[in-house]
């Protein structure tokens, strides 16, 4: 499976209410890679890629409760 195939995969797997979110994320990316962005090298998009594995496997936790494991809170 390329990349591609791996990500339009995740996207139909996403629940309505990540979609919206998941489309942000995507721009961000597509833009970061302008001529004006920052540089997107092998370490960059392997980490993402490590990120969004991740994601598809549900090795994730809410942010509060990653701030409360880590006696962080928002102000």
């Amino acid at each position: 499976m390329t990349t591609r195939e791996a990500l339009h995969r995740l996207v139909d797997q996403l629940p309505d209410d990540r979609a919206e979110l998941a489309r942000v994320w995507l721009e961000d990316l597509r833009d970061a890679a302008d001529e004006d962005g920052p540089p997107l090298n092998a370490a960059t998009l392997a980490t993402l890629d490590r990120g969004l594995a991740d994601i598809a496997d549900g090795r994730v936790k809410p942010l509060e409760q990653y701030e409360r494991e880590r006696g962080r809170s928002r102000s």
